[in-house]
């Protein structure tokens, strides 16, 4: 005979506690053995549950948790609070990040079960088809050889907007990215044009060719913008890909359009400078922005280890894959265009001397 009928339990919602509810009610009205023959099963099974119920009513009869009331491999309160701390610090790094950075005193796993408990993780989106990785490919690249560059909008930046309007801010990032070892170098404006992209690159070329890098064997990519003439129907004697192919004789190359990925390194550097800088860093004026700023990209080009790298920083690749490089490749400072267009000297050449990039104001003229 079955102890509860079949649509009973079908009908219910917590079947072992129903099945306990009934177990309890038929023992106090036939006893503690007629139960157990009844449900088949033990008299100590009868007892537990009867004892269960008359001390705490029907929450007695729900299950209880199992996991142990003490772990001797929990994580102590002080590391725990030393994590969240690092963690609200520097908001944008992960688990390794926050180990390797900080080494902290516990295992990636702990790091991410506090992340998790806290509710300070982020979920990824999902990807519904793997890109072709490509980066055995960029890794046997010579350094300094190929770039990408690319503009940032930081008017959109909550965290930086307040501060851009009460000190007069730039509101635009100028990136450089190199792809073998992943080093970055930044240059600011308050407008995005020619001009100022024409004065970044000149900047990084003449930088390369000052410390020995062959500049015939250099590649710069960019997108299709009109900052970099991409909006240009015939070759101009003046501009961006002038100044790389001609006056430095380096080589240019846009990505084909509609292939956003292909500038997916500088891409990946705007996400990364956003949360690591931009989000965190609070400034006084112009002066304090541009010394945080250097300090930012030289740490990013010197310390921060990769983690699409081997957990390499750029000067430990440099090192490893041309140890005769001279070191200060890394050390370009940022700058605001506007003061360095009037300012400095970008090569000491006697065929540039009348080379003057137009003023952004004119550039449609």
């Amino acid at each position: 005979m079955c102890p509860l009928p079949y649509y009973t339990v079908i009908r219910s919602k917590d079947h072992r506690f129903d099945w306990r509810l009934q177990l309890v009610l038929y023992a106090k009205e036939h006893g503690q053995r007629a139960a157990a023959r009844f449900f088949r099963c033990s008299r100590r099974i009868v007892a537990k549950w009867l004892q269960r119920f008359d001390q705490e009513g029907r929450a007695g009869l729900l299950d209880r948790s199992r996991a142990p009331k003490h772990c001797p491999h929990q994580t102590p309160a002080d590391i725990e609070a030393q994590v969240l701390r690092q963690r609200l610090r520097t908001p944008g790094f992960g688990a390794e990040r926050l180990k390797h950075e900080f080494e902290l005193p516990c295992g990636v796993s702990a790091i991410k079960r506090i992340l998790r408990q806290h509710g300070l993780t982020k979920k990824r989106r999902r990807k519904h088809q793997r890109k072709r990785d490509l980066r055995h490919i960029k890794a046997a690249y010579k350094p300094f050889t190929r770039f990408e560059i690319d503009v940032k909008y930081l008017t959109d930046l909550p965290a930086y907007w307040p501060q851009m309007q009460q000190h007069s801010l730039p509101k635009f990032q100028y990136t450089l990215r190199e792809l073998s070892c992943g080093a970055q170098f930044l240059a600011y404006a308050s407008e995005v044009s020619v001009t100022y992209a024409e004065l970044t690159v000149r900047r990084l070329l003449a930088h390369l060719e000052r410390y020995g890098i062959e500049l015939r064997d250099v590649l710069v990519q960019s997108d299709n913008g009109s900052e970099f003439d991409g909006s240009a129907e015939h070759k101009r004697d003046r501009g961006f890909v002038h100044t790389i192919e001609t006056l430095f004789a380096a080589t240019h190359r846009y990505i084909p359009p509609g292939c956003k990925n292909a500038n997916a390194d500088v891409e990946t550097v705007h996400s990364t400078i956003e949360t690591e800088f931009y989000d965190i860093e609070r400034f006084d004026g112009g002066a304090d922005f541009l010394g945080k700023a250097a300090t930012y990209q030289h740490w990013y080009n010197v310390a921060r280890k990769n983690r699409s790298r081997s957990w390499k920083s750029p000067l430990e690749l440099m090192s490893q894959k041309a140890p005769k490089l001279d070191v200060r490749l890394l050390l370009l400072h940022p700058v605001l265009l506007e003061r360095y267009e009037l300012t400095d000297p970008i090569r000491a050449a006697p065929h540039l001397a009348h080379h003057l990039p137009i003023h952004p104001e004119n550039e449609k003229s």
